[in-house]
């Protein structure tokens, strides 16, 4: 008798949890959306999670076969969202009618140190106050001061290069894997223009800065597995006291930037990086910022940057070494800025002049999105009509909203050929011919990326710094199909980033 009440109990668990799990499954049924099965817990995502490919694949395959919906539904593990194929309903979400969808939707249900003052997370007025705050950081003026720091980094970087050439005894060049190389470099970078720090990640490889990029740049193992048990199942999450950082992390970096503030203030130090020009704007603004809400935009900027600055190098550095021709068309273009300098090292008008660098960084975006969607959190019932003011949609408080970055990106109705690596796409004669929001690399509308300059600056400097010493050619280990070969959240291939460094 006792076991059949166990049996029972665990049948009604079972039922309970199965209902739970599933309950969400039929909100697109109700509201006349199409959309694709979920499964239980995983929803639209099992792919990324079994392995099998990259959010970004995951992504651009899912729009493909949706394009033709304007809105289809999505299953984020067990959270649906609408997604938006249309490049005219995105621009009323995103920028018309932005006081309806104002902020992201909270990935992490946590409530530990810094993550829920990090800008991105920040909501509604305090977001704006905070943006506002932060603009003036990460305007073309401040870039230029900041510029100087990195030189030193790059320095190193090419040193680095230059001594594994050395090691190899070949006068015909070394094989190199890019992302191990990049991720040190962006490390470094970070660290000088963020956190005033000099770490030299080349020289001491195990320094615990680099140490805590590699922890935070987390979609892997563990703590892909936390990160999916806070979306999903938040409750139990808090229950087992898992936290998506560890604590001593988190506890690193306040203490790194508070102490630095406090030390600058009383010893009245200036250097051009992101701790001084956050106590600039903290007292140049209205607002009265804690300590730890200034500590989280430094903490954001490494979680963002640590990993995807070092990608963005790697996709495009991959596209020259598969185009030897555009490859030879830039290194001519970086040898031309070189000679205008006249001996002075590099600096960020230089970079930003470069014409051909930029097309050829802006077709890297497009055609390796780093972001493959972006989303919004509908915040007042919001009624979607089309030009002669008939009724789409109607979205209501709370709806999750995902904007298809790579698939818009790969679509050939906007991009002819899109997976073709042409630059010429953002020409100054076809830059005005795209189609309005199909091209959102860093975002769009109020909530785009505040950090775009940073990114492209140290991406292009890197880039031009290396084709200036080295010609970039395939490796026997560089990949074929790079969309086939990466996995999980992060576009990066299973072998890594193999390629064969040349000196020119």
């Amino acid at each position: 008798m006792d076991l059949i009440y166990v049996l029972a109990f665990v049948g009604l668990l079972l039922l309970w949890f199965y209902k739970w799990a599933t309950a969400k499954h039929n909100e697109f049924v109700d509201r006349g959306l199409p959309f694709e099965k979920p499964l239980i817990l995983v929803g639209n995502n099992l792919d990324i999670l079994m392995g099998k490919c990259s959010f970004q694949k995951l992504q651009t395959d899912f729009y493909a076969r949706t394009r033709q919906h304007k809105l289809v539904g999505f299953f984020n593990f067990s959270t649906p969202m609408i997604q938006v194929n249309d490049p005219e309903i995105i621009k009323k979400i995103t920028v018309k009618d932005f006081e309806h969808f104002p902020n992201h939707q909270p990935f992490f249900t946590t409530t530990e140190r810094l993550i829920n003052d990090m800008l991105s997370l920040m909501k509604d007025q305090k977001w704006k106050h905070m943006r506002n705050t932060l603009t003036p950081v990460f305007t073309a003026a401040k870039m230029r001061t900041m510029f100087g720091l990195m030189n030193e980094s790059f320095a190193e970087c090419m040193e680095h290069l230059e001594n594994q050439g050395t090691a190899s005894k070949s006068g015909e060049g070394f094989e190199l894997e890019m992302k191990e190389v990049f991720n040190r470099l962006s490390n470094d970078l970070i660290a000088t223009t963020a956190f005033g720090l000099k770490v030299s990640s080349y020289k001491t490889p195990n320094n615990e800065f680099f140490k805590i990029g590699q922890s935070v740049a987390f979609f892997r193992g563990k703590a892909m597995f936390k990160f999916m048990l806070s979306s999903t199942m938040p409750q139990i999450f808090k229950l087992l006291g898992f936290s998506i950082f560890d604590t001593d992390k988190t506890e690193y970096f306040t203490r790194l930037v508070v102490d630095a503030m406090k030390q600058r203030a009383e010893k009245n130090i200036v250097r051009p990086d992101m701790i001084q020009l956050l106590m600039e704007a903290k007292k140049e603004s209205t607002e009265k910022w804690t300590d730890d809400e200034l500590v989280a935009q430094c903490f954001i900027f490494f979680f963002a940057a640590f990993e995807n600055n070092a990608s963005f190098i790697c996709t495009t550095v991959y596209e020259l070494l598969q185009n030897p021709d555009i490859q030879q068309r830039l290194y001519e273009e970086a040898k031309e800025t070189q000679e205008s300098l006249k001996g002075e090292p590099l600096n960020y008008d230089a970079v930003m002049k470069m014409k051909y660098m930029d097309m050829v960084v802006s077709e890297s975006l497009r055609k390796w999105a780093l972001a493959a969607a972006t989303d919004r959190v509908c915040s007042k019932d919001y009624t979607l009509r089309d030009d002669d003011g008939t009724v789409q949609f109607e979205f209501k408080k709370g709806d999750r909203i995902n904007i298809p970055i790579i698939g818009l990106q790969w679509d050939d109705r906007y991009f002819p050929q899109p997976q073709k690596f042409d630059p010429e796409r953002f020409s100054d004669e076809n830059k005005d011919n795209l189609v309005p929001y199909t091209y959102l690399p860093f975002g769009v509308g109020p909530r785009n990326c505040i950090g775009n300059r940073y990114a492209l600056m140290q991406a292009k400097a890197m880039i031009y710094n290396l084709l200036l010493k080295y010609r970039v050619e395939r490796s026997p280990k560089t990949v074929n199909d790079l969309m086939s070969d990466s996995r999980g959240f992060q576009l990066t291939p299973k072998s890594g980033y193999w390629v064969h460094l040349v000196p020119r």
